[in-house]
């Protein structure tokens, strides 16, 4: 779904989504002793930078947003709410669910603005990353701020918060028919 593309995919799977105003995402990324940076990242002792995990909660904010932007728009035109990821799975191939996932890919764009992140561990080749993203607020100037904290085998790792700029191309209403 999103628009990244190797070797900056930094998340492998979307494991839980919430819509709402305690919505949140939880992702996964698994760290392969094959992955380009490790090379270059210490190579005595390849460790994951934590630009990449910055990278991971960026990317998880994003699907953030974009996830609650297709379950508001579904909402809109169908009258009909998505509020987990079982419910929009089960629309995932409809028509009227493909095109509001290709227009709002083409359309909208999420970016790592900025960050504020306390990192209290180390990930190794082999580990698996999990992130969860929560929103706690937008600005009127389309940033949108999130609360993040990532794991590796329930030991905290990282936390703390990031904002992602979003950009509109063109306007949603133009989907409508």
């Amino acid at each position: 779904m999103g628009g990244w593309r190797q070797p900056l995919i930094m998340v492998d799977r979307i494991e839980d989504y919430k819509y709402g105003d305690k919505g949140y995402v939880k992702v996964a990324k698994h760290i392969s002793y094959n992955e380009p940076w490790l090379a270059g990242h210490f190579p005595d002792d390849p460790i994951m930078p934590g630009t990449l995990i910055s990278e991971i909660f960026g990317q998880a904010s994003e699907y953030l947003s974009f996830l609650t932007d297709i379950c508001t728009l579904y909402h809109q035109r169908h009258d009909i709410e998505l509020k987990s990821l079982r419910d929009i799975s089960r629309r995932m191939h409809e028509r009227a669910m493909m095109d509001i996932i290709q227009h709002q890919r083409i359309n909208v764009r999420g970016v790592l603005a900025a960050q504020n992140l306390k990192f209290k561990g180390i990930v190794y080749p082999g580990d698996t990353v999990d992130v969860t993203s929560e929103l706690t607020f937008s600005d009127p100037h389309g940033f949108k701020h999130y609360s993040v904290a990532a794991y590796v085998d329930k030991k905290q790792i990282s936390h703390g918060s990031i904002i992602n700029y979003r950009e509109v191309k063109s306007s949603s209403k133009g989907m409508e028919r």
